[in-house]
């Protein structure tokens, strides 16, 4: 079906093999692609290569990965590299106001959560992690709900009226980061690692904490640019 691919670069060979496997029809929208050691094999690389050609074609909305489950053909004609960096760029400027509002939210939280809040954050971060397998805007939905739960708990009107007015945005750029990163194996250790700063009233660690979990987001969104 697909020729062994010999020569360099071998991730974006790879991802134009896939894409072309995809145009003639080998797969259509909605299939899932076989394996990765599959995949490797066919085409005569590394599976470290295929898992960067299918990330490159999940950033061109080709390829979507659903986790715990595989990757699936979501589009038959790639995103247009201009329109691809401009909806990255979009998602990183929601991560830049993330982590000027969540990381303070935090701190305060930190310093003004009560027993209301302490349930709230609990139950909202339980609710998040229980559906890390659900589609990419179910996961958004309940991701931000949590992080709303924090941001209730600095008990600042003005900081929650802030959240709650770019609301909507967030879960939106939430929902395509989650369809071009999947979550990652330590996603729950890091938002478990801020509730127990903020319900230990660690200030400090509850700001810093938050700060390195979006910022290392942003980071994961540089890399696919």
């Amino acid at each position: 079906m697909m020729d062994a691919l010999t020569r360099v670069p071998l991730s974006q060979r790879a991802a134009q093999s896939l894409l072309d496997e995809i145009a003639n029809g080998t797969w259509d929208v909605g299939d899932q692609l076989p394996g990765e050691m599959a995949l490797a094999s066919e085409l005569g690389v590394g599976r470290s290569t295929i898992r960067e050609a299918i990330r490159q074609l999940v950033a061109r909305r080709v390829l979507v990965t659903r986790q715990g489950v595989g990757v699936f053909v979501a589009a038959v004609d790639a995103v247009d590299e201009w329109n691809r960096l401009a909806e990255l760029a979009a998602i990183t400027d929601v991560v830049q106001v993330r982590v000027a509002i969540e990381s303070r939210a935090a701190a305060l939280a930190a310093g003004h959560r009560d027993s209301t809040d302490v349930a709230a954050i609990t139950r909202a971060l339980e609710e998040r992690n229980a559906h890390t397998d659900a589609s990419p805007a179910d996961l958004a939905v309940r991701d931000i709900v949590f992080h709303r739960t924090v941001v209730a708990a600095a008990h600042n009107p003005l900081l929650l009226a802030l959240f709650d007015t770019i609301r909507p945005r967030l879960v939106d750029e939430m929902s395509r980061l989650l369809e071009l990163l999947p979550v990652a194996d330590h996603d729950a250790g890091d938002h478990a690692a801020v509730v127990d700063a903020v319900l230990a009233g660690d200030a400090e660690l509850a700001e810093s904490l938050t700060r390195t979990n979006l910022l290392g987001i942003a980071t994961a969104l540089g890399a696919l640019s």
